[in-house]
């Protein structure tokens, strides 16, 4: 747990976060906790909750037992991934820092903007593939907010439909 800026915070900001997670960072880390998460497949991610009045399974002593191993979702904290939109040949996975964290100034320090850029990319290609775009969007401000929301469930729309059109081509 050493190294862990959030140690002994009172906050507990990983209580309240649903995490993004790869099929591979869900096998190794929480899918043998289904006890006390709440589980969502959307698509290639599983979003992962802690179930009420449950926690983090692996909050211990207000740490992370498993800091120096920890998902994606959780090393880019402060920065809060939102929406991931799927187009054809990209991916653009938004994200922004409104978070609720006492401390996420010196986070910041810790975890500059490009970084997290970095590792959400990564996280994208992961559940992608190499050959996909990634784009890592950061929110500024409600009308972007709003914009993503948008274009985020439009997406998840239109991603319905053409899986509908390809079920009903292939009985053809």
């Amino acid at each position: 747990m050493s190294g862990n800026p959030c140690e002994g915070c009172p906050v507990s900001c990983c209580l309240k976060m649903g995490l993004f997670l790869p099929k591979s960072e869900f096998s190794q880390h929480f899918q043998r906790h289904e006890e006390v998460l709440v589980i969502r497949q959307i698509g290639k991610i599983f979003v992962v909750s802690p179930k009420e009045g449950q926690v983090c399974p692996y909050l211990h002593n207000g740490g992370c037992r498993i800091y120096h191993e920890r998902p994606i979702d959780c090393r880019v904290y402060p920065y809060i991934m939102s929406h991931i939109i799927e187009k054809r040949n990209k991916v653009k996975i938004v994200f922004h820092t409104r978070s609720d964290c006492p401390k996420k100034s010196e986070l910041y320090h810790l975890m500059p903007e490009s970084e997290a850029r970095a590792l959400i990319i990564a996280f994208g290609k992961k559940i992608y593939g190499e050959s996909k775009t990634i784009i890592a969007h950061r929110e500024s401000g409600i009308l972007s907010q709003f914009c993503n929301r948008f274009e985020a469930r439009l997406s998840r729309s239109l991603n319905k439909m053409t899986l509908r059109w390809k079920k009903i081509l292939s009985k053809k």
